[in-house]
């Protein structure tokens, strides 16, 4: 047998492996927390662990996925959540490329090796790929979607650079090799789980492909084009086949959320919604975080607008309060916001550095091949669409026009493709200048314009600005209509209040004086604003024109001196990490407070993030008073058994295995209103109506902006809201309807709008007095039927008067809106209005309560299931009653007379949930809007209802066929290729 010659190897890869030796040192460098013990502190990894909680339990029990939670929400699949596919193999390789590292470390260094292996497949020198590999990597962006948690889109971006490269080395150098990694990388890059990345990925590989097509058509060479098509289509199908049973169910999912339609029409006050909805999400909520156009600077110039929302004093630019032109305004200023872009907020700027897109731009001046019109093309493409509603023509073409496009919000990810683009770009042009030095030297010209037209660019706008007087938009509204807000506060003020402030006011020139002070005192405070601001601004570009010359300078040396390429690489590389790293450092560091870290915490801390309130330990306390078998197993959760460090009692984690068992061991659902709906860290306590997720079920949505968000009550006692978590503990619910209960009646109506507007009380309102006139949103009405949310106007005599069914609600009595002798109006009770038999008031508008939902003894249904049934009305004899739970299977005991109609406080989700009576499967139908509801033979019985998926099944077979299938393709061609054939050579 032969020996391996490892000197040999070594001699051939050492380039490789000093790339790998430097990625590791840099990681071990920036990320030293993570070595000693410590794990970043995310905020969305602290609300997955919320979300994921119950799954992770049930997984460790069951030793299976149970594809649905009921830990947020009411419920929803996992799909999105947490759901592992052991049958994908590839999952294992992505860990293999991060070196087994958790993130962040695991993920930078994924950057590193993707862009690294991206730039090999495209034939770059080595040395210089490892200076782009580094470039990459540590563009802010990537740098803080790792402080911020976005680990599934940090992954999909590290991964988009080897698929760029196979795709590349297909249809240039080696079709049978680009074929088998377009497989195996798109493999990978699909089972990083972020399809908006991966979507963005697409838009790159299509303007590639249009780049290949222009250059076969001039050099008719049609068979290989053909070849390299449909081989990569064949990868990219098996790729997508490795990956079926998450894009299948993630694709049926989709079509039940938010991110798939909408078929409510209304808004909650009753207005119709204006078509800001798509086939998708509304265009508000995609467009709600958009760049605006100015703000493209920070890719060159990273603290243009400021850097990362919060106060001024808290920044990194906290110092120039202290400048001795600011002492005397500092305190007025130092609570501002140091960010001044449109964006609601930001977490840092999205810059990848004046020396790489320096060399970008020297590359579309140098590089004679087509491949660059590709990069442009889609570098402006991407930018324009980070705009969004900046934008909103191309925004608006491309979310109506471009399948798939109105599926994901947060257009500004998109630059992510930018920060791919403009490196490469750069690295290409640097790898032609270290091969055709000459060329470049004897055309020499285009140089000095290119930079001195950069140069000249950011002196100009270092003195000019953007034209946004280092003020945002909300800002300048602010402060132009503020003269006109005090005014009018002034007018509806009581005259008598502001004589006791001295101010009089039939005293116009007293009015103008007081007015005056008050915008004096706020032109003041903007003056100094925009001082510090402008201040920010113009470091941000000088230090931009700084390492733009150094660039600059290190370029020339390489052509007129006679300095190896080495030493200009390393100098290149040198002075571009620093100008990253020093932007980076503001947002993720090892910076300390005494002596912890401000973005790093103890690894117990990250893997059990949370402690009990003192409402969710009442919660415990009660669920446990009267059931001594669930105490029994709680007090075997052994305190021994959860040792932290140093023998110590790890108290977060005896309190999650808690927590656990007492959710598997009950099934009720709690609401933290003060934790905002789209929290879930009631999630990771309890099953709870709280959540956080970005795809969401629709029906959860709309029943939270009509009901949830107005305290409904009937609506949270549907949902067995047993508890309502406060700050001073928890109060229990007496209203809660406990997990399923029998109707007596079902109210069909005819459309969802109509559905979900029966969940609440419903009145007819009816104008009364001809001298007005009555408008329900916006239109002229004589009566109409509406909900107590909605709000009308009753105009007369030149005024408009609003009417707020509130006060109508809450007294649960019809009423009239009245004017008295004296004009003034009210509400009063119809009950009351018949003893006026002075005739003191006269009736303005007419309100009728006309319908009282009542969950308890009604179900709401549309005519589809009304066609399903036998009957509208039932006995209500019998009962139901909830005999186990699993979040994926639930039993209940049933005994009624006649039959009968059941509803149950969980989400109706049709693309699993099936029923069974004695193995016989009967029909689930949804029932007041969002909840399940099942018409009940007669007879005492189990009713069983099981979450099944089959197509998770099948995926999971596919994915292990598709991963055995590439790793024996890639190992018998490597072995053919790199160890039979050399060894015969």
């Amino acid at each position: 047998m032969r020996q391996i010659n490892f000197s040999r190897i070594l001699k051939q890869n050492w380039i490789h492996l000093l790339a790998i030796g430097l990625f590791l040192l840099t990681t071990f460098i920036y990320f030293s927390p993570q070595f000693s013990g410590h794990r970043l502190k995310q905020h969305d990894i602290e609300q997955f662990k919320g979300m994921s909680n119950e799954v992770s339990h049930f997984r460790d029990v069951k030793g299976e996925e149970p594809l649905w939670t009921n830990s947020m929400f009411g419920g929803m699949p996992t799909y999105q959540i947490s759901t592992k596919y052991e049958g994908n193999l590839l999952d294992d390789v992505t860990q293999v490329l991060s070196f087994g590292m958790h993130s962040p470390a695991g993920l930078f260094i994924l950057y590193l090796i993707g862009f690294y292996i991206m730039l090999l497949c495209m034939r770059v020198n080595p040395k210089v790929a490892i200076f782009g590999a580094f470039a990459f990597a540590f563009s802010s962006y990537f740098i803080i979607i790792l402080q911020a948690g976005h680990n599934s889109k940090a992954a999909a971006i590290g991964l988009m650079g080897p698929v760029i490269g196979a795709f590349y080395m297909a249809y240039r150098y080696n079709l049978k090799w680009g074929i088998l990694l377009s497989a195996f990388f798109m493999g990978l890059q699909l089972s990083a789980n972020h399809f908006q990345i991966t979507y963005y990925l697409g838009i790159v590989l299509v303007g590639f492909g249009i780049v290949e097509l222009i250059r076969i058509i001039k050099l008719s060479q049609w068979g290989y084009f053909l070849k390299a098509t449909g081989g990569l289509l064949l990868a990219y199908f098996i790729a997508l086949g490795i990956n079926y049973g998450n894009i299948k169910l993630t694709q049926e999912y989709a079509q039940h959320t938010i991110r798939g339609g909408n078929d409510i029409t209304i808004e909650p006050g009753g207005e119709t919604n204006q078509s800001k909805s798509t086939s998708g999400l509304d265009k508000d909520y995609i467009t709600q975080w958009s760049y605006g156009v100015d703000e493209s600077l920070t890719l060159i110039s990273p603290y243009v607008k400021g850097g990362a929302s919060g106060t001024i004093k808290e920044s990194q630019f906290s110092e120039k309060l202290r400048d001795p032109e600011m002492r005397r305004n500092a305190s007025l200023v130092a609570e501002n916001n140091v960010y001044w872009g449109d964006q609601p907020f930001v977490s840092g700027p999205v810059y990848l550095g004046i020396i790489v897109f320096f060399l970008a731009l020297l590359g579309m001046v140098y590089l004679k091949r087509p491949l660059k019109w590709a990069l442009l093309g889609v570098t402006i493409l991407a930018l324009a669409l980070s705009w969004g509603k900046n934008f909103m023509g191309l925004t608006d073409f491309l979310l109506d026009y471009l399948p798939g496009y109105n599926k994901f919000r947060a257009v500004t990810i998109i630059l992510s493709v930018v920060e791919l683009t403009i490196p490469l770009l750069g690295i290409l042009f640097l790898n032609k200048l270290f091969k055709q030095r000459e060329e470049i030297k004897s055309n020499i010209k285009p140089f000095f314009i290119a930079s001195g037209g950069l140069i000249l660019a950011l002196i100009v706008l270092t003195f000019t600005g953007t034209g946004d007087g280092y003020l945002s938009t909300p800002e300048r509204d602010f402060l132009y209509s503020y003269e006109n807000q005090v005014r009018e506060q002034i007018k509806n003020e009581d005259p008598r209040r502001l004589l006791e402030s001295g101010i009089d006011i039939n005293n116009p020139q007293q009015i103008e004086q007081v007015v005056d002070q008050q915008v004096k005192r706020v032109d003041q405070q903007f003056d100094a604003l925009v001082q510090v601001r402008e201040s920010i601004y113009r470091s941000s570009m000088l230090r931009s024109i700084f390492f733009l010359i150094v660039g600059i300078v290190l370029v020339l040396i390489y052509l007129f001196a006679a300095v190896r390429k080495e030493v200009i690489l390393i100098g290149l590389g040198l002075f571009t990490l620093v100008d990253l790293v020093m932007v980076d450092w503001n947002y993720l560091n090892t910076k300390k407070v005494g002596r912890k870290y401000v973005h790093w915490i103890d690894k117990s801390d990250f893997d059990y993030p949370l402690s009990p309130t003192k409402a969710d330990l009442e919660v415990l306390r009660m669920e446990t008073e009267n059931n001594p078998e669930l105490k029994e197993k709680l007090e075997k959760v052994s305190i021994d058994r959860e040792k932290g460090r140093r023998g110590q009692v790890d108290t977060k984690k005896l309190w999650s295995k808690k927590f656990q068992v007492l959710n598997f061991n009950t099934n009720y659902r709690v609401y933290e209103p003060a934790a905002g709906f789209s929290s879930s860290r009631p999630s990771y306590f309890h099953k709870s109506l709280n959540g956080y997720h970005g795809a969401k079920l629709r029906r959860i949505q709309n029943v939270k902006d009509f009901h949830i968000d107005y305290n409904n009550m009937d609506v949270l006692n549907m949902f067995n809201v047993k508890y309502i978590l406060q700050d001073q503990g928890a109060r229990l619910n007496p209203g809660a309807l406990g997990n399923a209960w029998l109707v007596k009646e079902l109210v069909v109506k005819q459309n969802p709008n109509e559905q979900i507007r029966a969940l609440d009380d419903l009145f007819l309102i009816e104008s009364v007095d001809s001298r007005g006139q009555l408008f329900i949103n916006k239109t002229a009405k004589k009566r109409d039927t509406i909900s107590a949310k909605e709000t009308g106007v009753y105009y007369m005599d030149q005024d408009s008067i609003p009417l707020n069914l509130g006060n109508v609600r809450r007294s649960g009595m019809s009423s009239a809106f009245v004017t008295d002798v004296n004009g003034n109006t009210n509400w009063i009770p119809l009950q009351e209005l018949s003893k006026d038999t002075l005739n003191s008031f006269t009736v303005l508008v007419k309100v009728e309560k006309i319908y009282d939902f009542d969950p308890k003894n009604e179900a709401v249904i549309g005519p589809d299931v009304a066609s399903e049934i036998s009957s509208l009305t039932y006995s209500g004899e019998g009962s139901i009653k909830e005999k186990s739970y699993l979040p994926n299977e639930l039993v209940y005991s049933v005994d009624v007379r006649g039959k009968q109609f059941a509803v149950f406080s969980e989400i109706y989700y049709p693309d699993g949930w099936n029923a069974y009576i004695d193995g016989k499967k009967i029909e689930i139908h949804r029932v007041n809007y969002l909840l399940r509801g099942i018409e009940l033979p007669e007879g005492t019985y189990e009713l069983v209802m099981k979450f099944e998926v089959p197509e998770f099944d099948t995926g999971n077979n596919i994915a292990l066929a598709g991963s055995i299938l590439i790793f024996l393709l890639i190992a018998g061609n490597f072995l053919s290729d790199f160890i039979i054939k050399r060894k015969e050579n």
